[in-house]
């Protein structure tokens, strides 16, 4: 029995092999994954063998020092190609939705700009001008509407009457809403890509045809994204729209 006993772990040890091998197969893992299932697998046939053949005590502990040397590094190789993507992705999130909100904010003032001047402005340092120093009207009602009656006929019946006032873009759209942000609102580092080292959005503006009729548009994206493959963008220069690629 005490000689059968020799052969279970190196039989154990084959056994996992073979069956992280056909997981890799079954689950498409990467190539790093199915690198270390194989040396496993290969380790333990090794080891079994070198049990069932008559070897010197010597050879037999060189053969399970770099057996137990390749497997240690390909776990460790394996361990890393399954940390390394979870890290990439929890950075990817925190990092893209500070790039968002900053893509936000253009859309808020693109589309202030366009109420006001009846086009998108493409130059960054513009927008961020017309934020910071620019105004946009309000119509205020005067008097009180009873509830019998809507706006309009109160309006016309002349107990409301309508002013038009100007107020700050700053203060209008963005000061308010500054507990509800990842981070209080700058209107100098709007344009500016979060994490990038100093990189700005690249921001295009124009007009494109739809029905015969010049429709303007906007664009902004990251230029220096996190993730080449994932670059965030709000607007089109192609296609009329406001949304973001998130959404």
């Amino acid at each position: 029995m005490s000689d059968y006993k020799k052969y279970i772990f190196p039989a154990v040890f084959t056994l996992i092999g073979i069956i992280a091998v056909i997981n890799g197969f079954t689950s498409h893992q990467n190539g790093t994954f199915m690198l270390g299932a194989f040396a496993i697998m290969l380790a333990g046939a090794v080891s079994l063998v070198t049990t069932m053949v008559h070897l010197s005590k010597n050879v037999r502990l060189i053969i399970s020092i770099v057996l137990g040397l390749f497997v240690s590094g390909l776990a460790y190789s394996n361990y890393m190609s399954i940390k390394i993507p979870i890290e990439f992705q929890a950075e990817k999130v925190k990092r893209y939705a500070h790039v968002v909100e900053h893509l936000k904010d253009i859309r808020t003032a693109q589309l202030a700009y366009k109420a006001k001047y009846q086009k998108f402005q493409a130059n960054a340092d513009s927008l961020v001008a017309f934020v910071k120093y620019d105004s946009i009207p309000f119509i205020k009602a005067i008097g009180e509407v009873p509830d019998t009656m809507s706006l309009e006929d109160a309006i016309k019946s002349g107990m409301v009457s309508r002013d038009t006032i100007y107020v700050g873009v700053l203060d209008s759209l963005f000061a308010s809403h500054n507990n509800e942000r990842l981070m209080a609102f700058n209107a100098d580092s709007m344009v500016v890509v979060p994490f990038s080292g100093g990189a700005k959005f690249d921001i295009q503006a124009g007009k494109i045809e739809r029905s015969g009729v010049k429709v303007p548009v906007f664009q902004a994206t990251d230029s220096k994204p996190f993730d080449p493959r994932d670059p965030m963008q709000v607007g089109s220069m192609s296609d009329p729209k406001t949304n973001g690629n998130w959404e």
